[in-house]
């Protein structure tokens, strides 16, 4: 198995058919998805923009759900951090052993590459 830093084909949006727009009672409007692009973006975008509806929806609440919510956004934005830079140490080992295990698990949560099986 091994990682490509090439970005591959692009992911075509299932919600337009990779066309940009999307029909409505008032005509053709962009994709909400892929923002009118036909691909979706890097899965780190995807998450950053669910993280930040999620962040939105209780931002104005003061209930302890909100405030676990809250919490919650924070550690994982956290540890999405710490992986970033734990694959960042591992392309910085080179091609040990340990280096290419260590960017394996962090590109398995964090989808930075496109991952090539090798037959």
């Amino acid at each position: 198995m091994t990682t490509s830093v090439e970005a591959g084909a692009e992911r075509q949006c299932q919600s337009c058919l990779g066309t940009g727009e999307v029909g409505t009672e008032v005509g053709p409007v962009d994709c909400p998805d892929c923002g009118g692009a036909g691909a979706l973006p890097h899965p780190a975008v995807m998450v950053e923009w669910r993280v930040r509806d999620i962040e939105r929806r209780y931002e104005a609440r003061n209930e302890s759900m909100a405030q676990d919510m809250r919490w919650l956004i924070a550690e994982l934005r956290r540890a999405r951090t710490a992986l970033t830079d734990l694959a960042s140490l591992a392309e910085d080992a080179g091609e040990s052993e340990i280096g290419s295990r260590m960017l394996f698990i962090a590109n398995r949560a964090l989808e930075l590459y496109p991952v090539e099986v090798d037959a």
